[in-house]
């Protein structure tokens, strides 16, 4: 291991640590004297590794001195606003800071540059966190066998992230899959440990990104260019790939086993399992959502990682990603599939409502972007098509959309569920515009009871708004002027 790979190492492993403390000190707490706690500890890192890296310190020592100042002061005063301004000098001070450290004097910079430095800093911050991370992949082994080996344990580690999040959302998902996840291991995760998490991830990569800041210039892209220029054309990430990739498959293949057995297979497996076939259709819909979501970066990350795209790899090199990646792309669409069908029922029970509206439409966008992504990955497309082509599916989806009209195509599907069951909920009617008057006056005349009483309330105080968005020629809108004459012919 070279020493750019083995100080992104020690880099990644301090921002652990750092993550940890960050959570002990603050998680659910006050801050006080935990701010100038932290900030010690943090400027202490840096001048500590700072010196095991041969960063020099010296000119900003005066710099370190404020920072300690402005974060011992919530430790002190109990005034709210001045704690909020001493916070916020901590962290302006330790940007600049990390910025001097980096190589750009305080006396240097002009007015632009402090007015900039909230927001390129921070920015900046974030994409050497990515670079540090992405050394990481380039770790090898000089003999062919532990080579191997090497890969396939990386592949392994790059997984288990992405399977952990996966087999949380899955179980949360389905009632089956849950009840099969609990046999080997209790993942229920309350509210309390996912906010304890999102923030140890925060206080990580915040961590991280000011680490790699200061110790990997910019000049250090190209040290690693030409250091590792033997290893990026390297056909070994195909086995990383290849374990990431396959992995991660597996895990698809155990969720869909179980929607083929029960949420696809019938009432009765459900029940012999002990659950309702409502109770089991109607949960996961959203963490399914996000499964698909999530499988599209990391679709795109691991062809960005295997190198798939450069004008190098060979034939060979693309087959071995394209097959698991194929695999994976039909996993994902059975699993959308089961997401609709979930919808689908949970609109059959309770009716069509905006969001649900919505919903199924991403759905049905996110389909048509995993089929494009297919056609990238089967014809060797280059990243710009799949940009362009996304640009275009989502006009296209927009187009769509607008020519349906949202508010009636709801309006007509409650009314439709109304004359087969006999039941509506008028809140769901509140929320849609001008664009569905017409259905609303003809579902009125249909009406009967309390009912009818809510809707006619609901229809004048929509008139009285009407009368009132149309006072000026400059809204002038189609469908309201529409609206407001139906209302008063009504």
């Amino acid at each position: 291991m070279n020493p750019t790979m083995r100080k992104s190492l020690y880099v990644i492993l301090i921002s652990v640590g750092l993550a940890f403390i960050f959570n002990e000190l603050f998680f659910e707490k006050f801050i006080g004297i935990s701010l100038f706690i932290f900030t010690l500890i943090l400027v202490g890192t840096v001048c500590l590794f700072g010196v095991y890296q041969r960063v020099s310190l010296k000119k900003t020592s005066w710099l370190i001195v404020l920072i300690l100042f402005f974060a011992l002061m919530p430790g002190i005063r109990a005034n709210e606003f001045l704690i909020f301004l001493d916070i916020c000098a901590t962290f302006g001070l330790l940007l600049l800071l990390a910025h001097q450290l980096a190589g750009t004097p305080a006396f240097v910079m002009k007015l632009h540059d402090y007015l900039f430095l909230i927001i390129r800093v921070p920015l900046r911050m974030l994409g050497r966190a990515f670079f540090t991370v992405s050394l990481i992949g380039q770790v090898h082994s000089n003999v062919q066998h532990r080579d191997m080996w090497l890969r396939i344990l990386k592949g392994s580690i790059m997984a288990m992230p992405i399977l952990i999040i996966f087999g949380v959302l899955f179980s949360q998902a389905d009632l089956a899959f849950s009840q099969f996840m609990n046999r080997f291991v209790d993942i229920t995760i309350s509210p309390h440990s996912i906010q304890y998490l999102v923030l140890l991830l925060f206080a990580f990569v915040a961590a991280l990104g000011f680490l790699s800041y200061i110790f990997f210039p910019k000049q250090a892209q190209s040290i690693l260019s030409h250091e590792q220029s033997d290893v990026i054309i390297q056909p070994g990430k195909r086995i990383e790939v290849l374990v990431f990739l396959g992995l991660i498959s597996a895990l698809f293949l155990v969720f869909i086993a179980f929607q083929i057995t029960y949420l696809f297979g019938g009432e009765a497996n459900i029940l012999n399992a002990g659950f309702t076939y409502s109770e089991y259709a109607r949960r996961g819909f959203w963490e399914l959502l996000a499964v698909a979501i999530l499988s599209l970066l990391v679709l795109l990350a691991a062809e960005k990682y295997a190198g798939v795209e450069s004008t190098g790899s060979t034939v060979k090199r693309q087959k071995q990603f394209l097959i698991p990646a194929l695999i994976l792309i039909v996993e994902v669409i059975v699993v959308m599939v089961s997401a609709f069908k979930r919808l689908s029922l949970y609109i059959d029970a309770y009716g069509m409502t905006m969001l649900r509206f919505y919903v199924a439409w991403f759905i049905i966008l996110l389909f048509v972007l995993f089929v494009l992504l297919a056609v990238k990955f089967i014809q060797s497309k280059q990243e710009q098509f799949f940009a362009f082509s996304t640009l275009l599916s989502i006009a296209a989806f927009l187009i769509v959309v607008n020519l349906v009209n949202p508010d009636a195509f709801i309006m007509k599907y409650n009314m439709a569920q109304y004359y087969r069951t006999g039941k509506i909920d008028i809140a769901h009617i509140e929320e849609l515009s001008a664009d569905a008057e017409s259905e609303k006056i003809e579902l009125y005349q249909a009406l009967n009871g309390e009912e009818k009483t809510a809707l006619l309330a609901l229809l004048q105080k929509q008139k009285t708004k009407l009368q009132h968005d149309s006072a000026h020629w400059q809204s002038a809108n189609w469908a309201r002027t529409r609206a407001l004459k139906l209302l008063q012919e009504f």
